[in-house]
């Protein structure tokens, strides 16, 4: 019988680690992406080869000395660099951890027996994350501009055709109704800034008023007549406008993108909760696609940017967790899953607008605007996948006899000063906060690494 291999884990620093292991599997990750396109059938498929493999193990130590060593190899897990995984099946890899960190210690089922459950992702080479981050950030903001000129352009042109005083109406009504919708949604997120909140509030009023005058004669700042397209494109950007402003102010990422999905179900809301069909004519839904795709464009290149300076941040200051947070994110978990919301986002807004042309509500002349959009949120979420690396990692233990929630706030993180966000974060009922019974599972933010 073949005798089974323990498996090892050498840290950055040089420290070995060897463990036992459960079943053993891996992933590996391809590199593809399928773009589809409007009155256009079918898809085209991109394939650039392999991409991450990864190895989730659950790390077995034993011995009446288990949780010293599994606490050790804890901190191993968070050291920043390059270490080195010998598989016992799938051979020699060089690794970072990624994911969360979680540590059980079975003290009634399973006595001198600690386990740390991690996955390891196959690492080609150590990068300058700030670099990248900083020119990724830079090519977001201009890939924003892309997008909201095209929008702009696309948007003014059709509403500016419209001759028929029933269709002039129609939108106008679909205007009005979408500026509120942007409002009660997204001023919440305004609100936060109390300096930023008066230009925001102001851009507001400035877009009710200009939607009422929007076929009506005007004379514009430099004395001249304006027709109904320079008041669209006027419309148009400050619409834009209402919605970027707060999606680039430090404050948390969940929160935006609530906010800002809230938004786009309530303008898909308002066709689906239209009896009469006023708002399905091919211009109104011309400016509701405006609202949706710049909620998406704008939360997708706010969350990214708020990322990299997060990650940023937190490496210009000593790794500080109270710097990494102040732009809005918490964890690397948070901005993970933050990709994947604004990918989704932009899913429902194209099987959406797939279902109106399917409809022949709308046929898009000039698709350029929307292969902007898809190509700003990709972009957008590959920056917030590789600027959450450096952030904090999520650390998940059970406690082995109870605590009190101020004396272990204070051991986790050297301060009680971040009491109130340790207790939200874990979701700690009233009894709980009075006193945490052994086996309640917690969670807490690494510092340094």
């Amino acid at each position: 019988m073949a005798v089974i291999k323990e498996a090892r884990y050498t840290s950055p620093s040089g420290n070995d680690f060897i463990f036992s292991y459960g079943d053993v599997s891996r992933t590996t990750e391809l590199k593809t992406g399928t773009f589809t396109y409007p009155m256009r059938d079918g898809a085209t498929v991109q394939h650039q080869g392999r991409g991450a493999i990864t190895f989730p193990l659950a790390c077995i130590f034993h011995g009446i000395n288990c949780m010293e060593a599994a606490a050790a190899f804890e901190d191993a897990l968070v050291e920043r660099g390059t270490g080195e995984l010998q598989h016992p099946i799938y051979g020699t890899h060089r690794v970072k951890p990624t994911g969360n960190i979680l540590r059980e210690d079975p003290l009634v089922t399973g006595m001198n027996q600690s386990t740390v459950t991690i996955t390891f992702t196959e690492s080609l080479e150590d990068e300058d994350n700030e670099t990248l981050n900083e020119v990724a950030a830079d090519a977001i903001s201009e890939n924003y501009e892309l997008f909201e000129d095209a929008a702009v352009e696309d948007f003014a042109v059709t509403i500016a055709s419209i001759e028929s005083v029933g269709e002039q109406l129609a939108v106008i009504s679909a205007l009005e109704t979408q500026t509120q919708s942007v409002v009660d949604n997204i001023e919440p997120l305004a609100l936060s800034d109390r300096n930023s909140y008066a230009d925001w509030l102001a851009s507001s009023n400035e877009l009710k008023s200009s939607i009422r005058q929007l076929y009506t004669g005007g004379i514009g700042a430099a004395g001249r007549i304006e027709g109904a397209y320079v008041r669209a494109l006027n419309i148009a950007r400050l619409t834009l406008r209402l919605m970027k402003l707060p999606s680039r102010l430090t404050i948390t990422l969940s929160s935006k993108i609530q906010g800002y999905a809230a938004l786009t179900a309530t303008l898909i809301n308002q066709f689906r909760n239209d009896p009469f069909d006023i708002r399905k004519t091919r211009n109104a839904f011309t400016a509701a696609m405006l609202g949706l795709s710049g909620a998406v464009a704008t939360v997708a290149s706010g969350a990214a940017i708020s990322t990299a300076q997060a990650s940023q941040s937190r490496g210009a200051n000593n790794d500080s967790l109270e710097v990494s947070q102040n732009p809005g994110t918490a964890s690397r978990e948070e901005a993970v899953e933050t990709a994947g919301r604004i990918i989704e986002m932009l899913e429902t807004v194209t099987a959406f607008s797939d279902s109106r042309i399917a409809q022949n509500i709308f046929v898009d002349a000039n698709s350029t605007s929307y292969i902007n959009l898809k190509t700003l949120v990709f972009q957008s979420a590959r920056l917030i996948m590789n600027a959450s690396f450096s952030l904090p990692m999520q650390r998940i233990f059970t406690l082995d006899r109870d605590r009190q929630v101020v004396e272990l706030c204070a051991e986790l993180y050297g301060t009680v000063d971040r009491l109130d966000d340790f207790i939200i974060s874990n979701n700690f009922s009233i009894d709980e906060i009075e006193l945490l019974p052994m086996g309640t599972k917690v969670m807490h933010y690494v510092q340094g690494a």
